[in-house]
């Protein structure tokens, strides 16, 4: 909403929809009607200035905040000066400090080097950064925050963006420079994706990517070829230092499409399971890094779905990709058995162990139509676990992020979908290939079950598991746990080995956690992410407990039909230090001295009534007045206590 230089803005669009929701507000702390549209794939309404009196006759209970409680009155006054005034400022250019400001014409002059070497890796990192908020530190420690663009002019004026659907389209212009923009809006949690820029960071970069001698004979074109295979694109750097980059920050990578624009809604994040584990193959195991030729005879195997797909040609190209993927496998396979490295069976060793200051361990949650990611091993052990090797997270991160297209047709993100299916599934099987040979197809039946589900993977994709032998010795009668503790103490960080997820939880709540449906028939009531807030006399909060709900399945194989494949007794409840995701499900806000009633009164819960019971006494509906305050007050310990200073979304609270 541009300025219009202090118009009286009696009549706005956003001014009539915050004074209904003062006229026609629901009754404080109780529930919405059932009927009340809550959906993220509602229909929605975007009405003119002359429409929003008709919308509102028909639509009186949709003032804004949509089904919430109406905002305080001091900060209702404030918004509508704002509104009044013609929303000024909304755009004032930020002030950078010197020190940024140099920093950042460092880093461009950096991007927009001449020679061909530095314009193929310049690209490579845009393409790997263009969804990030680049943080630049001043010398108080204060970030500030970037996106890089392609721009049609150049360093020392005034950046202009050239637009396009995606970051490896062509631009378009033939001279082009990459350039750090402000990132002036509001900070929220769910795209605030953190990579930092700093001093070290430029290098080694220098040394990962400049160090080794190799050479670009001409640059690739934007061409579809080079778009749908990034192996092709890049073939010129070596394959080391490309895996190395992102092994250095994986959690940035896996967050990219977690929280990226193709993780939207139930049916994209039911590709995934509600928990899992995530570990890494070591560069000095993976065939793609070691062995020159394995990449170089990969590549006609590895192409992504294309950019663009109609209708007509969905079931040439799914049948097409594959047969690629198919013949992948059969390749990996093979040089996997007969390769004199990996022949005899992937060690320990072969897991990656990060550097001094890297994360080599992530644990994913989620959270039924969005998701979140940790660092270290978080909990006691997963159903599903992965290990990723440079191929798999390269295409993962195309698949989901670079290629991806919000705007493209249903074919095409149908593809897209169905692709990361294969890819779990690899990743999957590298973690079994560390296994006994004997546990590994009986643990991926188990992750598989459903015989539509065990023809797709056992004879859709027959050579998924890698046959080598297995070279670790395991003395108990679970190798499956067992490898994920050998892993979680393989961090070279100590900070970053497993997480003591019941550290700094109130004794009380502790015996709900790792709750089973089974054991606790309540848990079938409870939204999948929760904030359990605990605060003091004076209502400050001492702590804050993530209460997530792990939905069990038979198996993730398919698109739709999730809930034919769920297991509810198998669902289990982890408690959580700390507050993870973007979207919280539902807060409840507990006086400390009140923990253990709230405690015992959770395991009372056996139907929706004893639910509604418990909700009204320790919860914080959408309807609450307080639910304005509390919110500020757990961005503010957020922000205050080292975690992210994103806001949250809470378009997707539940109606409990």
């Amino acid at each position: 909403m541009p300025s219009t230089g202090g118009a009286q803005h009696t009549g706005d669009v956003l001014d009539r929809l915050i004074n209904v929701k003062s006229q026609s507000a629901f009754p404080a702390g109780r529930k919405l009607p059932e009927k009340f549209p809550l959906d993220i794939n509602r229909e929605l309404s975007c009405s003119t200035k002359s429409q929003i009196d008709d919308f509102l006759s028909i639509n009186p209970e949709a003032g804004m905040p949509y089904g919430m409680a109406p905002l305080p009155p001091q900060e209702l006054a404030v918004l509508k000066s704002w509104i009044k005034q013609g929303y000024p400022n909304f755009e004032k250019p930020m002030p950078l400090p010197a020190d940024v400001t140099e920093q950042v014409r460092q880093w461009e002059s950096f991007f927009n080097q001449s020679s061909i070497r530095d314009k193929l890796v310049a690209r490579y990192l845009y393409e790997h950064l263009f969804l990030g908020h680049l943080a630049i530190s001043d010398k108080s420690g204060k970030s500030y925050y970037f996106r890089i663009i392609r721009s049609s002019t150049p360093i020392g004026l005034i950046a202009n963006e050239i637009a396009t659907r995606r970051p490896n389209s062509d631009p378009g212009e033939e001279s082009f420079y990459y350039r750090l923009i402000p990132i002036r809006e509001t900070i929220l949690e769910k795209t605030h994706i953190v990579f930092s820029l700093t001093p070290q960071r430029l290098e080694h970069w220098l040394e990962i990517f400049f160090t080794e001698k190799w050479a670009v004979k001409k640059l690739p074109d934007y061409s579809t070829s080079n778009a749908n295979n990034p192996f092709l694109t890049f073939s010129a750097i070596p394959a080391e230092s490309r895996y190395r980059f992102m092994l250095d920050n994986v959690r940035f990578f896996v967050e990219s499409f977690i929280k990226g624009p193709v993780c939207r809604g139930q049916v994209a994040l039911n590709v995934i399971n509600d928990y899992f584990f995530v570990a890494f193959l070591s560069p000095e195991y993976d065939l793609s890094v070691v062995d020159k030729s394995y990449l170089a005879n990969a590549i006609p195997f590895l192409d992504l779905p294309p950019t663009s797909a109609g209708p007509l040609e969905f079931a040439t190209l799914w049948h097409e990709g594959l047969h690629s993927h198919r013949r992948y496998l059969e390749y990996r396979d093979e040089a996997y058995r007969t390769h004199e490295i990996t022949k005899n069976g992937l060690p320990l060793s072969a897991i990656w162990n990060g550097g001094a200051t890297s994360i080599s361990q992530l644990t994913v949650f989620r959270h039924f139509d969005s998701a979140s990611v940790s660092e270290g091993f978080i909990g006691e052990g997963p159903n599903t676990v992965w290990v990723i090797d440079y191929p798999t997270l390269e295409r993962i991160y195309y698949d989901l992020v670079v290629n991806f297209d919000v705007f493209g047709s249903v074919s095409h993100q149908i593809l897209t979908r169905m692709y990361m299916d294969y890819l779990r599934m690899e990743s999957e099987a590298l973690f079994l290939s560390f296994l006994p040979v004997a546990d590994r197809e009986p643990i991926l039946k188990h992750w598989y079950r459903g015989a539509l589900a065990q023809a797709k993977v056992f004879y859709g994709h027959s050579h998924l598991l890698i046959d080598t032998p297995a070279v670790i010795h395991y003395v108990g009668k679970d190798p499956k746990n067992e490898l994920i503790r050998m892993i979680s103490t393989r961090s070279a960080h100590s900070s970053h080995r497993a997480t003591s997820f019941t550290d700094n939880i109130p004794s009380s709540l502790k015996d709900l956690g790792r709750q089973s449906a089974k054991q606790s028939r309540w848990l079938r009531h409870l939204p999948e992410l929760n904030y359990v807030v605990v605060h003091d006399d004076h209502g400050n909060i001492t702590n804050v407990v993530s209460m997530i709900v792990n939905r069990a399945h038979a198996n993730v194989s398919f698109i739709f039909g999730e809930e034919d494949r769920r297991i509810p007794e198998e669902d289990t409840l982890m408690l959580v230090n700390g507050l993870l995701g973007s979207y919280p499900n539902f807060i409840f806000w507990i006086d400390q001295s009140e923990i253990g009633k709230f405690s015992d009164a959770a395991k009372k819960v056996s139907d929706t009534k004893s639910m509604d019971q418990w909700v009204a006494r320790y919860g914080v509906r959408r309807t609450d007045p307080r639910i304005w305050s509390v919110l500020d007050k757990l961005h503010y310990y957020k922000q205050h206590g080292g975690e992210s200073e994103g806001l949250f979304d809470v378009s997707r609270y539940e109606n409990l």
